[in-house]
Order: structure tokens, then sequence, then C-alpha cells
């Protein structure tokens, strides 16, 4: 792939003969198009797309988040977009129409979280943790607030004639910190997300904890905790 040195035409995206412009970090570069190409019909093939497709689906949903995203793009390399980061670090939790508890949706963190219930009801998804204590690395000085962010991943469809998957976000509203008794966050469920999630067997469910100053702006995040419903 060539390099146009001088960006005499401007930003340049798309094809013009057997020439196809492309645009990366502010520059643009050209390359010649192959005469045709025959998309692969191997089974290997097939999982490779899929995994990506769903590997992006979930990166979306994340990225969709306020919260979510401004913790990402604080790790995220400068040549890449918090998008695109996501789905590098997520990538090795697909497998085909599932996921791991491998999954991602905040960078690693050394604030720890103990989980004592979760339940998921028609209208809420309620989430009990144990006291935070001094142990959890929170600041209560400057951490004023905290909230619960989840990702639902909806699999085993009950019907032939919905989608293999579905991705969903949950928030809790945001409380007041309290370390020393257990917090329990109630993320509200909406008609349609019911109607929806009703139509999926398997259910996992990804959550951190976010914390926020007296002025609701992110100060800290726990890691990654999951749970599983079938």
């Amino acid at each position: 792939m060539a390099e146009l040195n001088k960006q005499m035409f401007g930003n340049l995206k798309g094809k013009f003969g057997k020439a196809v412009f492309r645009q990366r970090n502010g520059k643009n570069y050209i390359a010649q198009r192959p005469d045709s190409y025959t998309t692969p019909s191997t089974e290997a093939f097939q999982k490779r797309t899929n995994k990506f497709r769903l590997t992006s689906k979930i990166a979306a949903v994340i990225n969709s988040v306020p919260a979510l995203k401004e913790i990402w793009l604080a790790t995220t390399p400068n040549d890449l977009s918090p998008y695109n980061y996501l789905i590098s670090v997520n990538y090795q939790a697909v497998n085909g129409d599932t996921i791991s508890g491998l999954l991602k949706i905040v960078p690693e963190s050394k604030v720890g979280v103990r989980l004592d219930t979760m339940t998921l009801t028609a209208d809420k998804l309620s989430i009990k943790l144990l006291p935070l204590t001094a142990a959890s690395l929170i600041d209560s000085v400057l951490e004023k607030k905290v909230q619960s962010i989840s990702i639902i991943f909806l699999s085993n469809p009950l019907s032939e004639d919905i989608e293999k998957f579905e991705v969903i976000p949950l928030l809790s509203s945001s409380k007041i910190f309290d370390l020393e008794n257990a917090l329990t966050f109630d993320c509200n469920i909406s008609t349609a997300l019911e109607e929806k999630i009703a139509k999926y067997g398997n259910k996992n469910i990804y959550t951190t904890l976010i914390t926020y100053n007296e002025n609701d702006a992110v100060v800290n995040y726990s890691g990654t905790f999951s749970f599983v419903i079938v």
C-alpha cells in the first residue's frame, strides 16, 4: 500500500478504477483493488465472521454507555478508537454464539467487590454486594456516589424467527457510598426489554461498579464480575 505524502486532493476515500483510497491517522493511502474476490464458504471462515460480528456488537453496546466509554477512552492506544480497542480486548472471550467469563466491560482494576446475590425478574435486575470495607481500595473522601452498570448477553433463542443473540445495557441509579453495609442496586427493565429478554433461554450478565465524585465525574471502577442465568 502506497502513502500519498502531499494531501493535494484533500481527504480521499473510496474506489477509482482499480485503485482503492483509504484514510488512516489523517493520511491518505492508495492500494490496488484485486480483479475479483470470492467470499470463502468454509466453516472456519463462517466461524471467524460470526465471532467478529458478535464481538463488534458487544463492543458497540459497551461503547454506547457514556461512563464506560469514558473509562475505555483513558486506556485506549492513541491509534485506536475505544470501539476498535474493545473488539481487540474481547475477541478471545467470544466463541461461536457464546461468550466466556473473561469478557471485560471495563479495563482491569484493583478495586475489589464481592457479589452476594444477583437476581433477574421480569421487570428488574437486582444486585446485592457484600460490604466493601476499606480493603476494596475505595477512597470514601473522594468517591461519594456509586452505580452499577451491567451488560446482558442473551442467547439460546426460544424461537427460530428471532436473532441468535442480543446485547443490552442496564444501569442502576447512583446512590451515596456506604462502606460498612451491603449495597443493593436495582436496574429497572422496560416493558419492551421485558419482551426481548423473555425470548431467550440463557442470560449472561457482566457488571461493574462505577464511583463518582460529588460533581458526578467518574473516579473509579471495579473489575468486571459475571453471573449466568439459564
